[in-house]
């Protein structure tokens, strides 16, 4: 398969653009876009693997509209094309979705109606419904989409299993297969080519690389802390902030809550309304903060998520990529936060365990260690993140990453790695990392008395360094294969092959030093902020926006984005034409909205 198949030209560049901003408010196509609208009004099977933010929905939805017939969207969660619905709807483009919470009459009045819709969404599940599938052997089909392409795939990220049947579309209906997906390496995206029997499909394979994305990962030392000193950077920003389980997702909520946070949260143990609520809470700006498991996952259409905070390691690189995709979506800055710790590696690979399939267990235990590694790693953390995924970084460097932008001091720490690995050996190899620290600092915990292990040489060895410090370092000798952490339930910390050149002053040992330290200069140097050329009004069209948003029932970015009110503030368009020129306004928002708009500008101009 080439990577890029030939693209049908003749349709003009301008008709297409007069078409974009004529249902969807948009001035131009986003890179890729035009290609694959252009290979869909061919017929062409199309494989797109686009970042989160590139605008996938537009490129199948512009062709739908373009098409006769009607498109059968087939999409994971409720939530995620409730959404979409809503908002095509709202640009007076016919679309419905079929799901379970329907009424009887509901339901069968969309069965029964196909044609008169542009858009049917559906959840994988419903392909195995013999009268949804007799209605659609009936109906004039233009193409099918397979959206979160990835969870066809077992060597993906997010498997799921009634997706597995969707490779029966193109052999039952002689119809083209759609599949988009952020999040797909070359196994997988050869995977989903297979599954889905796509002969020779046009490819598109987008770069990874999100730059408005801030990406820092750091050693989790003390999470309250660690996240006040983190919020405390946007104070007025809408983020998400995962935790692995629903009791610490509880436990979070309620001390933000205590902070006075406005936070809502999320998981599987909350009764359905009330997920719904916090949901609906949270896109329609209610609430700024979502605590969350990764049940939240891929119902987040949300533009103006300004950060991601991970509170534990994320399982591999792909999820990772996945949910911090969730920020910054309108291309605007917004920054994402990822503490670890060696004990997430631990309990992930614990649960790897009860995989049957010993080579997908194999597969997922890597994609777990090259996470770990790199959160320890030490290059430009976009180099790393765009080389897992095939692709290669071409600037050494990068404007907004934590290793890039940290002062960094390189160390010789032999000395340090000697009495670490001295302090392991004469534990007998038999403890864990906090219980190595405890002892290198002096800790008089009852443990350490009990023991007699407050007698040992290295007992109170390395008191000048905090417990976050020797963290780092037995993390950093962890990934530099000089120690190493034992399965099972109690995990201990041993020495490896290696150790003994460090320990014999044969093998120097060197570490990377952050000495960044925010003071209020730096940190305000660092604070990842949107910044309008005029805030004032910025914000006048926030409120604005708001006001029309409660007014209408629909969340305040599907009245116009975050991206679109910046341009209003910037441009100050003084009549309806000028308007029509800001990105995000189409014909239909500058009917419903453009005399509000245009008055909060001029009232705030004078």
């Amino acid at each position: 398969m080439d990577l890029f198949s030939t693209v049908p030209t003749h349709t003009a560049t301008a008709d297409l653009e007069s078409a974009l901003k004529t249902h969807f408010g948009f001035n131009a196509f986003r890179p890729n876009q035009e290609e694959i609208v252009r290979a869909i009004l061919e017929s062409q099977d199309v494989l797109a693997i686009l970042p989160t933010g590139s605008g996938k929905s537009m490129c199948y939805q512009l062709p739908a509209l373009l098409k006769s017939g009607t498109a059968i969207v087939v999409s994971p969660l409720i939530a995620l094309m409730q959404d979409q619905v809503d908002e095509l709807t709202r640009n007076g483009i016919a679309a419905t979705i079929l799901n379970s919470s329907q009424s009887y009459a509901d339901f069968q009045h969309v069965m029964d109606n196909l044609s008169e819709f542009k858009m049917v969404y559906v959840a994988p599940e419903r392909f195995s419904d013999p009268r949804f599938m007799e209605a659609i052997h009936h109906a004039d089909i233009s193409f099918f989409v397979i959206d979160e392409a990835h969870c066809i795939s077992q060597w993906g990220h997010a498997f799921r299993p009634e997706y597995r049947q969707l490779g029966m579309l193109r052999r039952l209906f002689k119809k083209p297969v759609l599949a988009f997906t952020a999040t797909a390496t070359q196994d997988v995206s050869r995977d989903i080519v297979q599954q889905l029997g796509m002969p020779n499909p046009f490819i598109v394979k987008a770069s990874f690389d999100r730059p408005n994305l801030m990406i820092r990962l750091s050693e989790r030392d003390n999470l309250d802390t660690q996240l006040a000193e983190f919020l405390d950077r946007h104070p007025d920003d809408s983020g998400i902030i995962y935790a692995p389980t629903r009791d610490k997702v509880d436990k979070l909520y309620t001390r933000l809550l205590e902070k006075k946070f406005s936070v809502a949260k999320y998981h599987a143990g909350l009764r359905d309304s009330d997920r719904l609520k916090a949901q609906r809470s949270f896109i329609q700006d209610d609430v700024r903060i979502m605590v969350a498991t990764l049940a939240f996952g891929m119902g987040v259409h949300k533009s103006n998520v300004r950060f991601v905070v991970h509170t534990e390691m994320p399982k591999n690189t792909e999820q990772y990529y996945q949910e911090i995709g969730r920020a910054g979506r309108d291309g605007l800055p917004s920054e994402c936060l990822a503490l670890y710790a060696a004990q997430d590696k631990i309990l992930y690979k614990r649960f790897l365990q009860d995989l049957d399939d010993p080579e997908l267990r194999r597969v997922q235990t890597q994609k777990t260690e090259a996470f770990y590694n790199f959160c320890h790693a030490t290059e430009c953390r976009r180099v790393g993140l765009l080389r897992y995924f095939g692709e290669t970084y071409l600037a050494e460097s990068c404007p907004s990453c934590d290793n890039c932008l940290d002062d960094v001091q390189e160390i010789d720490g032999t000395v340090i790695a000697q009495k670490i690995l001295s302090c392991v050996y004469r534990l007998h190899q038999g403890f864990g990392i906090q219980y190595v620290v405890d002892v290198l600092r002096g800790s008089k915990n009852q443990n350490i008395l009990t023991r007699g292990h407050e007698r040992l040489s290295t007992y109170n060895l390395m008191p000048e360094f905090s417990a976050a410090e020797l963290r780092y370092y037995i993390g950093a000798l962890v990934h530099m294969d000089y120690l190493q952490i034992s399965e099972g339930e109690f995990p201990m910390l041993k020495l490896t092959a290696t150790s003994s050149a460090v320990l014999k002053n044969h093998q120097q040992v060197a570490f990377r030093k952050k000495l960044f330290k925010a003071g209020k200069a730096e940190k305000k140097k660092r604070t990842v902020a949107i910044q309008p050329e005029s805030p004032s009004l910025f914000k006048a069209l926030k409120a604005l926006r708001k006001e029309l948003a409660i007014q209408d029932r629909v969340a305040p970015f599907m009245v116009f984005s975050d991206k679109t009110l910046v341009e209003m503030a910037t441009r100050q368009p003084k009549n309806e034409v000028e308007f029509l020129e800001i990105n995000g306004v189409g014909p239909k928002k500058l009917h419903q909205y453009g005399n509000q708009f245009l008055n909060c500008i001029r009232e705030n101009i004078e």
